[in-house]
């Protein structure tokens, strides 16, 4: 997006301002539906920005675009991963995204052999997707969170990069809700 079209969406609502007095000097974008949100300090000036928001909007574009965006696409990277790592005879049955998970990263049906990702998982790194989808592969084989299934989840190499990525992307979101995790935790 070129600094007049940034322009032109900020000015007919395409793109969304939300400003904060925490936020001191990062700005993020996210999409909304068809328009995109844009979090940013108390006394940004999006005008004045336009070329780096354009810039920000384009790579947001570009990740996305490399995510598995159809349900077939998103069967076709778990088939791939499970028989990497797993090549035991226990397949996936389907795996597709849904828009009603809105704490939950994703979910697993070890008896009908499902597995739904949570549409806000559409912009994550591949890498993350990716660890997401062994996590729940490994659901169809151990329906808890034991160490033999921690075991299995591990075969992955990026597991623990990855939980760490969900955990601050959870954070993000509360943050976002103005939800805060409560001491102790």
């Amino acid at each position: 997006m070129n600094p007049t079209e940034v322009r032109e969406a900020l000015e007919t609502g395409l793109i969304r301002v939300r400003r904060s007095a925490r936020r001191r000097k990062t700005i993020a974008v996210s999409r909304e539906g068809e328009s995109w949100l844009l979090a940013v300090p108390q006394r940004y000036d999006p005008v004045r920005n336009a070329r780096s928001i354009g810039e920000l909007i384009g790579r947001v574009q570009r990740r996305s675009a490399r995510a598995p965006r159809s349900d077939e696409a998103l069967m076709s990277r778990a088939t791939a991963l499970n028989e990497r790592y797993f090549d035991d005879g226990v397949e996936p049955v389907s795996v597709r995204w849904v828009g009603n998970q809105s704490t939950r990263f994703a979910s697993a049906t070890s008896a009908e052999r499902s597995i739904r990702v949570s549409d806000r998982m559409r912009e994550v790194p591949e890498w993350v997707l990716d660890a997401l989808l062994v996590h729940e592969l490994a659901h169809l084989r151990r329906p808890d969170h034991s160490a033999e299934f921690r075991a299995l989840t591990a075969r992955y190499p990026h597991t623990e990069r990855a939980e760490a990525f969900l955990e601050g992307f959870s954070a993000g979101e509360r943050s976002a809700r103005g939800e805060q995790r409560p001491s102790g935790e």
